[in-house]
C-alpha cells in the first residue's frame, strides 16, 4: 500500500499544477454554462492534455531515430497506412479518408515526405486522374525504424497500470468514440 501512496505523492508533485489547471477550466466552464456536471468537462479536458502529451513524447522519440525528413504525427499516419495498404501504395483521396484528414493536408503531408525520399507520387494504373502515393523502400525503412521506437514509448507510457486497467482504459475511451 506504501508503494501505491509514494506513487500517487509523486504524480501529484509532478501533475500537481496540471490537474489544477484541468479542475479550474472544468469549473470555468461549469461556471459560464450555469448548472452542469463538469466532471464530463474535466474527463476530456485530461484526455486533450494526455494526447499532447503523449505526441510530444512519440514527436521526440521518433526525432531521435536518423530518418531523412521527420515523421511525427500525421506524417507517421501516412506513411503507417502506405505501409499496410496493398503494394504499398494508395489513393491520396483514400489516405485523406482513412486517415480522416484533409485531402489538401494529405497532400502537402505527401509532398514533404516526397522531398524526404520516403514516398513518390504516381498516377494510378486503373485511372489516370488519380494520384497515387507510393512508399519507397527509404520509406520502408523508415517506417521499420520508427515502429519499434514507438511501440517501446507506448508500452513505456502504459507501463504503470495492470493488465485489468489497460483493458478497462481501452474499452472506456473506446466507449468515446
Amino acid at each position: 500500500m506504501a508503494k501505491l501512496e509514494d506513487q500517487e505523492s509523486q504524480i501529484e508533485s509532478h501533475l500537481g499544477p496540471l490537474i489544477g489547471w484541468i479542475t479550474e477550466g472544468a469549473r470555468q466552464y461549469a461556471e459560464i454554462l450555469g448548472p452542469v456536471d463538469s466532471t464530463p468537462i474535466a474527463i476530456i479536458l485530461t484526455l486533450w492534455e494526455a494526447t499532447h502529451a503523449q505526441m510530444l513524447a512519440n514527436t521526440r522519440a521518433i526525432d531521435s531515430i536518423e530518418v531523412p525528413v521527420r515523421v511525427s504525427g500525421t506524417r507517421l499516419t501516412i506513411l503507417r497506412t502506405l505501409y499496410f495498404a496493398p503494394e504499398r501504395e494508395m489513393a491520396l483521396s483514400a489516405i485523406a479518408r482513412t486517415t480522416g484528414a484533409n485531402l489538401s493536408v494529405v497532400i502537402n503531408l505527401v509532398e514533404a515526405l516526397r522531398q524526404g525520399g520516403l514516398v513518390e507520387r504516381v498516377g494510378s494504373k486503373q485511372d489516370r486522374r488519380v494520384s497515387m502515393a507510393r512508399l519507397t523502400p527509404a520509406g520502408e525503412e523508415a517506417f521499420l525504424k520508427v515502429l519499434p521506437v514507438l511501440s517501446a514509448r507506448m508500452i513505456e507510457a502504459c507501463s504503470q497500470y495492470t493488465e485489468d486497467e489497460m483493458k478497462q482504459l481501452l474499452s472506456l475511451l473506446q466507449r468515446l468514440l
